[in-house]
């Protein structure tokens, strides 16, 4: 997961560049300038009504239980990534900060980093009730095994 992780982020650039120059493309340069510099004010607003204690508290969450700590901490500090992603330039980082602004995604996000944080439980002692076949089972006397003690 961590190599997954590293290797995005990595090519995170190299995809931004070309989702870049497929908008210049698509639509001309100073259009597409214009939009990165709307979603980046974009971001500040988000970030500016998060507020202070928002970003210490995603700081915080980041700093003690990493990402898991983001998503205990609820919808305020998911919108201060939101800001943080809008601020930084780039369109695929802007359609991310974008999705985390729209509720239902923010709630189905944190949903699966909370199963994602989930450990299985292994089961606790021995079962109830054990079901063999007649073979599989041999009377055991109170006389001492050959094997009970060695080890």
């Amino acid at each position: 997961m961590v190599k997954r992780i590293a290797i995005a982020l990595l090519l995170l650039p190299a995809a931004e560049v070309a989702a870049f120059l497929l908008a210049v493309w698509a639509i001309g340069f100073l259009p597409t300038l214009g939009l990165m510099i709307l979603t980046s004010v974009a971001g500040a607003v988000v970030l500016h009504r998060a507020g202070r204690g928002r970003i210490a508290r995603l700081r915080n969450g980041m700093e003690g239980r990493g990402i898991a700590g983001v998503a205990a901490e609820g919808d305020g500090v998911m919108l201060a990534v939101a800001g943080i992603l809008l601020v930084l330039p780039g369109f695929i980082t802007d359609l991310t900060g974008a999705a985390l602004l729209v509720g239902p995604i923010r709630r189905r996000i944190r949903a699966a980093i909370g199963r994602g944080r989930r450990v299985p439980r292994a089961p606790t002692g021995a079962p109830a009730v054990i079901d063999l076949a007649p073979g599989e089972w041999q009377s055991v006397t109170d006389r001492k095994r050959p094997n009970a003690n060695k080890g």
